[in-house]
């Protein structure tokens, strides 16, 4: 008894002090740091400058829901190129200043209340109901001197005891976590790890980072949390609140860019290896693609394609270029070609580029790359247009369609520390722009071509990205992964955080990047699951090296082939789902590849799932991940399911063993779903979309806004396009289908569509349903449908 009576007593004080603890955790300082007061406010017409004894601290209200935050140690904050933001001015806000208070200093919008403490400057930002989002205990900027240049280390403090939220974003990194609540993130590029200064908070708020040099996230004890950066002349972050993860990723895209349209070829199927090696080998594989009627959109040609790298000349393995991409042309395949920002001597183009000034850097002595190879200056605009003249007269003008712009981290082979921060770049310390690189080059190509023409829409691949590289068409992929189960597994969370870094278009090296042997069963069985995976990537794309130099869909046995071209068909046939999702990425800010977090943001379980996602609003995709497989354990949120392959309904809110056979993945599709399905097809544009199926999930109410255009050019910017809005009303149980918005030419004025409502064993799998329930001519004007 007296042992119970000391444990009782033991707990109730633990208990006591824990609860003093989280009481007093929002006030605790960083104690060794000295306080830094308010000691004056200074209000301003778009927000406040507080006047602190060291240094100044500004509020920029730019919304009701963001809030621009920059400590600085002087009022004037020197003047630096900002690739990152481009929303530079805001239209007046209203909001509400109160300093009178002898504590507090409160700003106040219709959906945010910030409150700073007159004492030490701290800031704790609330919700318009009163809910604490976070904090900001300490700000500092410690002098220090980097790659030459006089600046600042900034360092930004949150004490976070009384919180148990998750975090995401922060770009693609590869060790297999999905929530870094506890971990810390270096932001600095390398192969397979791309940094994004953006953080989303399961709570509904996220902190853009305005800071190109390398930085750190750092919370590996969970009560503390770190931003730093390297090289700064004030701390500088944009505060948005929510809290729905669709608006933070929308007012991000307001901020930095907003993400331009793909051409409707660049969501089909992308065939690629290392390498092709000839003119007649890329012409045979896309010819067989045909004669086999796999649909294909895209081939790609991988490096040393060229004489010498950096001048844009063909080999003597392709005799004719520009024949052989109009012959690509004549088969509907499009044609991505490999460029580089390294110029190696011995061309007339690395001694004119030399000349010029435009070089940052070059290698020392012989490795895999020549001594003096050379990395091209994109921080210069003169070295920026001409490199895509390169490519505009060598490529662009014969019909080249797409990008591969790769190693643009930019690679350092042979040595850890990125080349910028040792170096000076034409705008001043590399190191300061150490993360842009990708940004800056792929705004070369982006701006390039649209410079050039309004006819081919722009689409760039690029191994990596930064901040506003969505607004450049880039597609980034998780680089030269391995061809094995546990980076397959990490690629998935990997894929997910990129999302929620705001960049909505990533794909991945199918089947890993080194080699592999696709005659070996094992393999074929990775490639087979990893394969079902990319059919529900933004991008869809296969790629690597292979013992066999084969990467084609017959390359893996007609078993393989069967269940590999079974999911290319399935993709083709959701082609009306994407492209609208498409559409609603650049209109709406949205986001296609889905972490359960985004839809489901107050479910616990959901916030740490990471090998799940939801492809656009309706389907749920569970990867198989694991060899010999024959189940997938997975979580269903609270909603009404159906299988997609059996059309079997499921109450989620719980976990279960879902069958997984090698030729299926689990696909679940949420009650109010409305999934318009395509033709059967071997290129996007082969054919009209006439008629589509559409499929309606019974059991709640639900829309969907079907998006059409001419397929490709910018004439979608000027209002050619229409939508169609798809409204189902589950208690009357009736499918509105409302007037068509707009017009575009080639437009269908009449068409049909088949309504299919799913039920057990109809509407299912990917195959063509053949009964429609309702099949309805559409020419334009509402119509009412019901079962």
């Amino acid at each position: 008894m007296r042992l119970a009576s000391f444990l009782d007593r033991y707990q109730c004080s633990a208990s006591l002090f824990l609860l003093f603890f989280l009481a007093v955790a929002p006030s605790l300082l960083a104690q060794w740091e000295p306080l830094n007061p308010v000691t004056s406010a200074d209000p301003r017409p778009d927000g406040v400058v507080l006047v602190l004894q060291s240094g100044f601290l500004r509020f920029q209200v730019c919304s009701d829901s963001i809030v621009h935050v920059v400590y600085s140690k002087e009022r004037d904050v020197p003047q630096r190129s900002d690739f990152l933001v481009t929303k530079k001015s805001w239209p007046k806000t209203e909001f509400t200043l109160y300093s009178d208070d002898a504590k507090l200093i409160t700003l106040t919008t219709s959906r945010l209340r910030i409150e700073i403490t007159r004492a030490d400057s701290s800031i704790v930002f609330i919700d318009s109901v009163g809910h604490k989002l976070t904090q900001e205990n300490t700000r500092t900027l410690t002098p220090a001197e980097v790659n030459g240049e006089r600046t600042y280390h900034s360092e930004r403090f949150v004490n976070m005891w009384d919180t148990q939220e998750a975090f995401y974003g922060l770009g693609q990194h590869q060790a297999g976590v999905w929530n870094y609540r506890g971990e810390s993130v270096d932001l600095s590029q390398d192969n397979t790890n791309i940094s994004i200064p953006l953080l989303l908070s399961s709570k509904g708020y996220g902190i853009f980072w305005n800071n190109g040099s390398r930085s750190r996230f750092d919370n590996r004890f969970v009560h503390a949390l770190y931003w730093s950066s390297e090289v700064s002349d004030s701390m500088d972050y944009y505060f948005f609140y929510g809290p729905d993860f669709d608006r933070l990723i929308a007012d991000y895209r307001e901020l930095t860019g907003t993400t331009p349209l793909f051409g409707k070829w660049a969501y089909g199927y992308w065939q690629c290896k290392n390498r092709y090696d000839s003119q007649a080998e890329l012409l045979a594989i896309a010819q067989k693609y045909r004669d086999l009627h796999i649909p294909l959109d895209n081939i790609v040609q991988d490096w040393f394609w060229w004489n010498t790298m950096g001048e844009p000349v063909f080999n003597k393995n392709y005799p004719d270029p520009k024949g052989m991409i109009d012959a690509l042309h004549k088969n509907n395949v499009h044609l991505m070609i490999s460029v580089w920002p390294y110029f190696r001597p011995g061309s007339s183009v690395y001694d004119d580029m030399d000349k010029r000034g435009f070089f940052i850097d070059r290698t020392k002595v012989q490795s895999f790359h020549p001594p003096r190879m050379a990395l091209y200056d994109a921080f210069n605009p003169d070295a920026r247009k001409y490199y895509w003249s390169l490519m505009n007269e060598a490529l662009f003008k014969i019909g080249a369609d797409a990008w591969w712009l790769d190693t643009t981290e930019p690679e350092t082979e042979g040595r850890e520390t990125n080349l910028l921060v040792t170096n000076k770049v034409a705008i001043g310390n590399g190191a300061r722009y150490a993360n842009e690189f990708p940004l800056l080059t792929t705004t070369a190509v982006y701006e390039g071509q649209r410079e050039a023409s309004d006819k081919k829409r722009v689409f760039i691949l690029s191994r990596s990205a930064y901040a506003g590289a969505q607004r450049n068409a880039v597609t980034a992929w998780s680089g030269d992964v391995d061809p094995n189960w546990e980076t397959f597994r990490r690629q998935i969370p990997a894929g997910l955080n990129y999302s929620l870094s705001g960049l909505p278009y990533w794909t991945t090296d199918i089947g890993g990047f080194v080699a592999a042997n696709p005659d070996e069963p094992a393999y074929r069985e990775l490639f087979v699951r990893w394969f079902e995976f990319g059919t529900f990537c933004p991008i869809f794309r296969v790629h690597g090296t292979r013992t066999t130099n084969q990467n084609e869909l017959w390359s893996y046995g007609p078993d393989a082939q069967e269940t590999l071209v079974a999911y290319d068909n399935l993709r083709y046939r959701l082609m009306p789902y994407i492209y609208s999702l498409a559409w609603k990425t650049t209109s709406e800010g949205y986001t296609i590849m889905r972490p359960l977090v985004m839809d489901f943001r107050e479910d616990i379980r959901a916030q740490n799932i990471g090998d799940q996602f939801l492809f656009g609003p309706a389907i749920l995709v569970n990867p198989v991940t694991e060899p010999g497989a024959s189940a997938r354990h997975l979580y269903l949120p609270t909603a009404k399911w159906y299988d997609f392959w059996t059309g079997a309904t499921i109450q989620g809110g719980r976990t279960l063993d879902a069958p997984s056979p090698i030729d299926r993945m689990p696909l679940y599709v949420r009650a109010g779903s409305i999934l318009p399905l395509g033709p059967d097809v071997e290129y996007a544009a082969e054919k009209s979309t006439n008629p589509i199926e559409v499929r309606v999930y019974r059991g709640a109410n639900g829309t969907f806004t079907l998006y059409e255009d001419e397929n490709d050019t910018y004439n979608y910017e000027k209002g050619a396009y229409s939508t169609i809005l798809f409204s189902w009303d589950d208690a009357t149980h009736t499918l509105t289908i409302g007037d068509r918005t707009g017009s575009f030419p080639g437009m269908l004025e009449n068409r049909a569509f088949r309504v299919i409502f799913v039920s057990e064993n109809h509407g299912t799998g990917g195959g063509l349903t053949e009964n429609a329930d309702r099949t309805v001519r559409y020419s334009g004007k509402r119509i009412s449908v019901m079962p």
